[in-house]
């Protein structure tokens, strides 16, 4: 049996654990899997575990990676450091750490620091979520069809890599082998500055004095578009000061972009706002017609088999041998 233990009980370690033990252990290549889920808040941990997240409820950090094979952070970004050095005296030789959080390389670079050499650590990112956090988000099925980013090193084992790409497989992800700098630099576009540009608007609007009589006139345009200014506060905090300089920089492109959409407006000019539109229109559109979750390259593997197989990545092919 394969013994994970979790730490940190909101949306995302509640739903990791959740979607670990639902799965079906007799046809999962991992079989049997022993859940323990541990966090500063026991409120947290004993939600989880009402839930059905965890088999077992850890009350200190020792507890929680005892004998455990994996040892999953899901924990804020800021707070990795803190993670990482309560965990490093209490774990075995040879025990997998990995993490959930939304920046990459500053946390391998604190796990390459702090971990003992004998606990390999493969950073990770699924790509899901919802706005609403904690235990009682979890959903078993939310991670089934996502990628899910794994980021080792030239230097990882293959048996931790294997033990993290198992976990991601049994969940319903998708594994998407990337650089941790790479990770930081897409993701920041993609990922971080929609909930930025999300805050912004709602601070521009129904912050401002007339926000009342604005909001009473917004619809599912608006909705949608400031949906992810709801989510978790100390999260979108923690992600853009760990990832400023990826960040900044999308900030700045999307800056430019709205100032020369600025001057187009005032200009009149009709001929470069239509093509403003229409590409961007395009741009969408192309995206969406895209197989959900597939990856540059997947197509090209999908009927392969598991083993030998060069499996696609941000970076190129990495080797799926499983030796």
């Amino acid at each position: 049996m394969i013994r994970i233990a979790i730490i940190g009980m909101g949306l995302i370690g509640s739903s990791l654990g959740l979607a670990l033990r639902v799965a079906d252990s007799k046809t999962d290549p991992m079989g049997e899997v022993d859940v323990i889920g541990y966090d500063v808040d026991i409120a947290n941990t004993k939600e989880a575990r009402g839930r059905l997240s965890i088999d077992k409820v850890a009350t200190t950090i020792a507890e929680a990676v005892n004998g455990a094979h994996l040892v999953v952070l899901a924990v804020p970004a800021q707070a990795m450091q803190s993670a990482l050095r309560s965990i490093a005296p209490h774990l075995g030789a040879g025990t997998v750490v990995t993490d959930v959080t939304s920046t990459k390389a500053v946390v391998g670079e604190w796990a390459r620091e702090i971990l003992p050499t004998a606990n390999p650590f493969i950073g990770g990112h699924p790509m899901a979520g919802r706005e609403m956090s904690g235990p009682k988000a979890a959903a078993s099925d939310l991670f089934k069809g996502a990628v899910y980013c794994l980021c080792p090193t030239n230097t990882s084992p293959g048996a931790a890599i294997n033990l993290c790409e198992a976990v991601v497989e049994r969940i319903g992800a998708k594994v998407y082998f990337i650089d941790p700098v790479e990770h930081d630099a897409y993701v920041a576009g993609i990922s971080h500055m929609p909930f930025v540009l999300a805050a912004t608007i709602v601070k521009t609007t129904v912050g401002t004095a007339a926000g009342r009589e604005m909001g009473a006139l917004a619809a599912t345009g608006f909705r949608d578009m400031t949906r992810l200014a709801s989510g978790n506060v100390t999260m979108h905090g923690d992600i853009v000061l760990t990832n400023r300089d990826a960040l900044t920089r999308w900030i700045d492109d999307m800056t430019a972009e709205l100032n020369t959409l600025k001057e187009n407006i005032i200009a009149g000019d009709e001929a470069a706002i239509m093509q403003f539109f229409a590409e961007s229109k395009k741009l969408r559109e192309e995206w969406l017609v895209q197989k959900p979750g597939m990856r540059p390259g997947e197509a090209e593997y999908e009927d392969m088999g598991v083993d030998l197989v060069q499996r696609p990545s941000l970076f190129g092919r990495r080797s799926g041998d499983r030796k």
